[in-house]
């Protein structure tokens, strides 16, 4: 097919992935000297560790797994070291791209392309997902090499280019490895996929005793976990026996809709319709649409699962993107079923055709709009990174530096930083400065701070001289730089010599 006929046929698509770009373009532009959060910064600052850039010192841990920071790594080897040119290529451009291959992936789910076209164009300008667009975060990264894996799994009976089918097992595990590698919080996606493999994969006659199997093993699962977690650390890392269930996480699909209640009910009429046809019409397992709920329904399950019962903390709404396909497909099944029975009982033509534009229309300005707030709300966080970047030109190398934006500054300032939050009172924190020396201390109100420690510099004022700071309009401080003072006879309570 040549690519006059293609655009014609897919107008639409292309249509909503330019007004993507546009969009995501816009806010590119207006965030490409943002200052960095904490996770960012840690991120980035590992991946110049790795590319023997700076020093700092970092252990992989299960909320920090390594594919981001050695990608990013890549970069820095090879010379792009601009801060902007490297978000648009780890962060700009995948925001992109899983976009497009959420169209992809619901087209070979759902043979009604409009969920697809829908899905996409209320994904376009999710809020959530625009916020993070461009950080120097996973869940695109993540969300990429799961998609491709659902994207095999779905067409795993024929061969995909150079790839056969007869490989599609592996090319599934391989892809998953990688999301997770990329983004710990998408581990449980793995018993999720591959339960749904084995589900599907058996004859239809031992297909209710798998999954009775299925679930026997997942409560046996369940009670090994909660038996090894007051035992063992690691598993009480994400196994929180000791916290009470977290129902709170049911609160996700409003917060992700929370600026548009239309698209939200939509969510709502479309997960009703599409449980009710599951536990009602016989025999629907058969089909591939069929096959997508279910596995769309296995994804929120799963993923609510861990969060209630698991991890049993409320979570950033990032966390959950990865229910994404099966929030999308449901708000948009939801939007285009009431269309269809509107246009069925009036007999208006296109009137199911003009309720989903209007639907999108209201329910799209106010996802860009509630974007547009909540990121113009952190363009004005720029007190850290310019404090970081004046340690970085007024501080040698190996000066020790105490702030409580410890990876923000690590990474603006490229220094060893100190984490005085730590401490519980004078007397820790004391002892630390007189064995260790450090040179400067930064205070701010820009990560939580014990109170104790806003008032220690004045209690201390002879040996703590502000040497920087930054103020709100009406001179309130908000971030203050202090160097430390070694020459006082008495430095501490009048019998300790610095």
């Amino acid at each position: 097919m040549d690519i006059k006929n293609w655009l014609k046929e897919n107008w639409i698509f292309v249509s909503i992935i330019i007004f993507t770009i546009i969009i995501r373009f816009y806010f590119f532009l207006i965030t490409k000297n943002q200052s960095l959060m904490w996770d960012e910064s840690e991120y980035v600052a590992v991946a110049r560790s790795l590319a023997g850039i700076q020093h700092f010192d970092f252990t992989w841990t299960l909320n920090r797994f390594p594919g981001f920071p050695m990608l990013v790594s890549l970069f820095y080897m090879i010379g792009i070291t601009n801060e902007v040119v490297l978000k648009f290529f780890v962060a700009f451009i995948p925001s992109i791209v899983v976009i497009v291959l959420m169209y992809y992936m619901l087209t070979l789910m759902y043979e009604d392309k409009r969920i697809a076209l829908v899905s996409i164009a209320i994904f376009s300008v999710l809020w959530e997902h625009l916020f993070w667009s461009n950080r120097f975060m996973t869940e695109n990264w993540s969300l990429i090499f799961m998609f491709l894996a659902i994207m095999v799994m779905f067409r795993k009976s024929r061969d995909i280019g150079f790839i056969k089918a007869k490989y599609a097992l592996l090319l599934i595990i391989l892809l998953t490895t990688i999301s997770v590698i990329f983004r710990s919080g998408n581990l449980f996606f793995i018993p999720i996929i591959f339960s749904f493999i084995i589900l599907t994969s058996v004859p239809e006659k031992y297909r209710i005793h798998t999954g009775v199997t299925l679930g026997v093993l997942t409560i046996a699962g369940y009670i090994l976990l909660n038996y090894l977690a007051p035992q063992y650390s690691f598993v009480n890392s994400f196994f929180q026996y000791q916290m009470p269930f977290s129902w709170d996480n049911l609160h996700i699909f409003y917060l992700f809709f929370q600026p548009s209640m239309l698209l939200f009910g939509a969510f709502l009429i479309g997960a009703a319709l599409i449980v009710g046809y599951i536990l009602i019409i016989p025999n629907r397992f058969k089909d591939v649409e069929s096959k997508a709920d279910v596995f769309n329904i296995m994804l929120i399950g799963g993923f609510l699962f861990f969060f209630i019962f698991i991890l049993r903390s409320g979570v950033a709404t990032r966390w959950n993107f990865a229910m994404l396909p099966a929030i999308l497909a449901f708000t948009s099944f939801g939007i285009i079923k009431v269309g269809d029975f509107l246009e069925d009982k009036i007999k208006i033509r296109h009137i199911s055709t003009a309720l989903i534009i209007t639907v999108l229309a209201f329910g799209m300005y106010a996802q860009y709009s509630e974007a547009d707030i909540t990121i113009r709300s952190k363009l004005p966080y720029t007190q850290v990174k310019d404090s970081g970047l004046w340690l970085k030109e007024n501080t040698y190398k190996d000066d020790l530096i105490m702030s409580c934006s410890i990876m923000q500054h690590t990474y603006y300032a490229e220094r060893n930083i100190f984490y005085p939050c730590q401490f519980t009172e004078d007397e820790n924190l004391t002892n630390y400065i007189l064995e260790k020396h450090p040179q400067y201390l930064v205070l701010s109100v820009f990560e939580p701070h014990p109170q104790w420690l806003y008032t220690y510099p004045q209690r201390h004022n002879e040996s703590f001289v502000p040497v920087n700071a930054w103020t709100d309009p009406n001179g309130s401080p908000l971030l203050v730089i202090y160097k430390i003072k070694y020459e006082y006879e008495n430095w501490v309570n009048g019998n300790v010599k610095g």
